[in-house]
């Protein structure tokens, strides 16, 4: 399978007592480009990474496997973002992708964005936090052994649908992954384990805690009639192929 990448340029850096904190934001994507322009615009300023992820899912039923819109040029205009391209993966193996990927660069923390969201954010409370989070993960001690293990937390999220346009869905969502090298989605698409300790999974409503400083908001507006009936019926077939894994996990 044939990989494209453009250059990681370049990084800001939180720090707290000397301690540097490293944030990417992972993103899939595919025939975006008004979405994708909204989403990276929203976090390029407050994250030292953007992993973008071209590539179609498997199953996704179209007449080509990446991107031909503007979508590429559009991440590459960014110059902290890194263009990927994994074409007809399901979506649990791409969205692993950027967790590969976060390990690679050896990243603290991973915010997952879609490209049909856009973050608002305040960076002294998002840093404030984060940092913390890091300097307590890294320096407690329970029962004599440091607790410096992957974690999820949950940001507040509005979503609209355009099946329901008048109707916001106001909660929270595990989109902040400390350690992420450390965590793989297994079994549905949004369920998360921890590699080395697998019977810590999380799912939704069983992240850590929440954190302030960050908004995402969720919505169809920008993207063509074309695309989410296409959009639709994937996500029907996703749904039915994971309903007993669903079973197991949230008995």
């Amino acid at each position: 399978m044939k990989q494209y990448f453009c250059q990681y340029i370049g990084i800001s850096l939180t720090r707290l007592d000397n301690k540097i904190v490293t944030v990417a934001a992972g993103i899939v994507f595919f025939d975006d480009e008004k979405g994708l322009q909204r989403c990276l615009r929203s976090i390029q300023s407050y994250v030292d990474l953007i992993i973008a992820i071209d590539g179609k899912f498997k199953y996704f039923e179209d007449d080509h496997d990446f991107s031909i819109d503007n979508s590429r040029k559009i991440v590459e205009s960014f110059p902290n973002a890194n263009y990927y391209c994994y074409p007809n993966l399901t979506e649990i193996d791409k969205r692993n992708k950027y967790l590969e990927i976060a390990d690679i660069k050896d990243v603290d923390f991973l915010l997952v964005i879609d490209s049909d969201e856009y973050a608002v954010i305040d960076m002294n409370e998002l840093s404030n936090s984060l940092a913390k989070i890091k300097k307590y993960k890294t320096s407690a001690l329970i029962k004599g052994k440091r607790q410096d293990t992957p974690d999820v937390y949950g940001v507040k999220i509005f979503e609209k649908h355009f099946e329901k346009p008048d109707f916001i869905r106001e909660r929270y969502i595990e989109r902040i992954f400390y350690k992420p090298s450390k965590l793989r989605y297994q079994f549905i698409h949004c369920n998360l384990v921890d590699v080395d300790h697998p019977y810590r999974n999380f799912t939704t409503r069983k992240y850590t805690s929440e954190i302030n400083g960050i908004t995402l908001y969720n919505d169809d507006d920008l993207r063509s009639s074309h695309y989410l009936q296409k959009s639709i019926q994937y996500q029907r077939g996703l749904l039915e192929s994971e309903i007993n894994a669903r079973k197991k996990i949230f008995a």
